[in-house]
């Protein structure tokens, strides 16, 4: 199997770019951001399917992060492309309510687990 030069160059140029501009920091709160845009996904798909019970969006916290997951279209662009999209504000929010968010759910749901 043959790998692409280009590729196998892409990669690490972006990311010495994004070092040496400083820009690393934001980069990584948009993988984090689209990793909790993706699990919110993941469980309001098994909800759907009958298989994970969602806690009760009574919580803003919640409520936010069940919003924000729900208005991503993964046919239409990836999690990451989709967080860059978001304002900077949703993606604080975002950020901040995921802790409150997974800790509502009972247990540790391991179907979640990327």
């Amino acid at each position: 199997m043959t790998t692409d030069r280009h590729t196998q160059t892409a990669v690490p140029a972006r990311s010495l770019a994004e070092l040496a501009e400083g820009r690393l920091p934001e980069r990584m709160r948009l993988e984090q951001a689209a990793r909790v845009i993706v699990t919110a996904r993941r469980a309001a798909d098994l909800a759907a399917e009958g298989a994970l019970a969602l806690p009760v969006a009574a919580l803003p916290a919640l409520r936010a992060v069940a919003e924000i997951a729900r208005n991503w279209d993964p046919a239409a662009v990836t999690a990451f492309e989709y967080a860059e999209s978001l304002p900077v504000a949703a993606i604080d929010l975002l950020l901040r309510a995921a802790p409150d968010w997974a800790a509502a759910f009972p247990g540790t749901p391991e179907r979640l687990a990327a």
